[in-house]
């Protein structure tokens, strides 16, 4: 008697077609809903997966000398955390006091810039001053916005950082179970897509989130490095958000490095440290998008090559913003073990290219007996 698996179209019952359509309806509303309730926080459920991976040898090196569990997953996770936490508020609060100042001083500001404007560019003073009176006026008005929408997104932000913090506690402490618990559910046909799936969106991520905080940290020692150099205040917090910065979408070293390039030339009087300065920033920014990420990415990553990270990386920021950073390397190893599994293992007896050479093989061995 054939099963149900081995039945055919043909050989379906109403009742099997009215089974089939209420699973498929239910599926896809189970789908649409588990979507609707994690849509928000997956970008942070990815990362936490892909940290967990990253810090399962330390809390394994732990574990084996605490023998607790628990407490190594604790542990691990805030020696990450706490050095992290501590960098961001001293760089916080360092440039918030500085900001303060800035605004309050703003109209000497604008006076010098426009000064050093109309010495160097041959700009009308007055239409300057104007300019960048307004240009200020503005930015307050942004920067509270700003605020504004952080508040408002406090909850979100909030929920987002919960459900990052559990996973990697999960992932740490219950790794053991969720790859079996994974399988067991898996028919057994389905491995090559699991496995290219492990290998393709798994090797995309880490590569992806390598490179992007090697990379952050490069450009803020660079950054470091120049403020030293020329001797430019705040030179930790302003490698420290030189670092952070990078993160973000439409953002990057250049909110750092224009500001201190102007701060150079207008009140240091230094157009060549300016400049210098500026060529920095204007390089690390450069070869950080098109040469260093994907390159570091691509050799943690191994599944893919320099050009289809960069895709992945260039792409997923512009189309998602911040998630992109996850979310285009993801997509990217999603696709690539889909059609790995669909096209199967690459053969050279089967495949086209050994059909066009034997095809050009005949062609050249028939051209010189038809000249004859």
């Amino acid at each position: 008697m054939a099963t149900v698996d081995e039945k055919r179209l043909g050989d379906l019952t109403v009742g099997d077609a009215k089974s089939i359509l209420v699973y498929a309806a239910a599926t896809l509303l189970a789908l649409g809903l588990f979507v609707l309730l994690i849509g928000k926080i997956f970008v942070a459920l990815l990362l936490g997966v892909v940290a967990g991976a990253y810090l399962v040898p330390v809390q394994a090196w732990l574990e084996k000398r605490l023998r607790a569990q628990a407490g190594s997953a604790v542990i691990s996770i805030l020696l990450f955390v706490v050095p992290m936490a501590g960098l961001v508020g001293y760089g916080w609060y360092e440039l918030s006091d500085y900001s303060k100042d800035v605004i309050e001083q703003r109209d000497e500001i604008a006076d010098r810039i426009s000064a050093s404007l109309s010495r160097y560019l041959g700009v009308r003073f007055e239409e300057t001053r104007a300019s960048l009176r307004d240009a200020f006026a503005e930015a307050v008005v942004r920067s509270g916005r700003y605020f504004q929408e952080v508040r408002e997104r406090a909850a979100e932000l909030l929920a987002a950082a919960t459900v990052f913090f559990f996973t990697v506690y999960y992932v740490l402490t219950r790794r053991g179970r969720v790859v079996p618990y994974i399988k067991l559910r898996i028919p057994g046909e389905y491995l090559p897509l699991y496995e290219r799936l492990t290998d393709n969106v798994g090797g995309a991520l880490r590569g992806a989130l390598w490179a992007v905080f090697i990379d952050q940290i490069v450009k803020a020692l660079i950054i470091l490095v120049c403020n030293f150099v020329f001797d430019v205040p705040l030179a930790v917090a302003l490698a420290l958000a030189a670092f952070l910065v990078g993160f973000f979408p439409l953002l990057g070293v250049w909110v750092v490095y224009v500001p201190v390039s102007v701060y150079l030339l207008v009140f240091r009087d230094d157009p060549t440290a300016a400049g210098v300065y500026f060529v920095v920033g204007t390089l690390i920014t450069v070869v950080s998008t098109t040469f260093l990420r994907p390159l570091l990415a691509s050799r943690e990553a191994k599944a893919f090559n320099f050009f289809w990270m960069l895709v992945a990386l260039v792409a997923g920021v512009l189309v998602f913003g911040i998630p992109g950073i996850v979310l285009g390397p993801a997509i990217l190893g999603f696709a690539k073990a889909v059609l790995d599994t669909l096209v199967g293992d690459v053969r050279y007896e089967t495949s086209l290219l050994k059909e066009e050479r034997d095809q050009r093989a005949e062609a050249e061995t028939a051209a010189p007996e038809s000249g004859v």
